[in-house]
């Protein structure tokens, strides 16, 4: 027996028949059809009746859990995306709040520059020494250590010309040397070949202040019983026509006397800031070295001529100073005259 069973040949499968396949297909259009009737109904019924509502919240209840996690790969991405919108946009916000605040402090500090810059132009215009003549707002913009110069941003094209004074807001701070049509140079008046006549503002004695190339000023030929002592006052006396009177000059701050010498060795502190100062006055109305040297021939008897080193045609700032000449050095014998 079981060698006849190992023998038979296997089952054939039986083929679907055109009427088993149409059959088939007939079926599912019945239960299809029944869905959507079905369906129908059941709209019908829940539009206009509430007899399904408790069925409806039972299987809400069921289905929520498989809705929310249906959903949640949507809600992740979302807030995943609102996510990074907001850090862009923060990041965005952040790095325009810092470039706004770098433009703040930039303008904040040119905010306290112009402050301070006002401030210096307010004592420039409230220096002690009355401002009497026409003056130029003139800024330093170079400097120069031999000689002992400066650079204006002001030259002829603006009504500078050589031998006009410039101070500062505190005193006297040189004269003009040398222009071009945009520019000037300002000899300091501690440069050994400035010299400007000078009184004590406590008595009136005059003397010549020379700058000592060191930063400060000295009486030179002051004899040993000038009367001059540590702390005078010392301004323009407007001998020679180029200082007018009155402007500081300096403080008398050391002075030695060697009985061997006939002269006093003075220190005298200018009272110009002459390494602070940025803005400074150049007083326009003050005749030229041409203006003045043109007035004095006109003012000669005729006949006579101006010769090199008279007092007359040789401003007293570049006249050479010697002992006891009566031509730039009001000595203390003159003073006592």
């Amino acid at each position: 027996m079981l060698g006849r069973s190992s023998l038979r040949s296997p089952r054939r499968r039986r083929q679907p028949t055109a009427d088993s396949l149409f059959a088939r297909q007939r079926s599912g259009i019945y239960g299809l059809s029944l869905l959507i009737v079905l369906s129908g109904l059941l709209m019908v019924v829940d539009q206009n009746t509430p007899w399904l509502a408790p069925v409806r919240s039972v299987i809400g209840t069921v289905l929520n859990p498989f809705e929310f996690t249906a959903r949640a790969p949507y809600l992740a991405a979302g807030k995943v995306t609102d996510m990074l919108a907001d850090r862009v946009a923060l990041l965005n916000r952040v790095t325009a709040l810092e470039e706004e605040n770098q433009e703040l402090k930039g303008a904040l500090l040119r905010f306290d520059a112009i402050a301070q810059e006002n401030e210096t132009l307010r004592e420039l215009f409230n220096s002690q020494a009355p401002l009497e003549h026409e003056t130029l707002i003139a800024e330093l913009i170079g400097l120069s250590q031999e000689p002992k110069e400066v650079i204006l941003d002001k030259g002829w094209l603006h009504g500078v010309n050589v031998g006009q004074p410039v101070i500062d807001a505190a005193g006297l701070f040189g004269q003009v040397v040398e222009t071009t049509a945009v520019t000037s140079r300002v000899l300091l008046v501690t440069d050994p070949s400035h010299a400007v006549p000078v009184y004590v503002l406590r008595n009136g004695v005059r003397a010549i202040a020379v700058g000592d190339g060191l930063g400060n000023l000295t009486l030179k030929y002051a004899a040993a019983t000038l009367d001059v002592r540590v702390g005078d006052e010392l301004n323009c006396s407007g001998l020679g026509g180029r200082f007018p009177f009155g402007y500081p000059v300096g403080v008398v701050t050391e002075i030695n006397q060697d009985a061997a010498e006939p002269f006093l060795r003075t220190t005298v502190q200018p009272r110009a800031a002459l390494d602070r100062s940025r803005h400074l006055l150049v007083l326009t109305s003050i005749p030229t070295d041409e203006a003045r040297t043109e007035a004095n021939r006109r003012s000669l008897p005729l006949g006579e001529s101006l010769q090199p080193g008279s007092a007359r045609g040789l401003p007293l700032a570049r006249e050479s100073l010697q002992p006891g000449s009566a031509r730039g050095l009001p000595l203390a014998e003159e003073s006592r005259g």
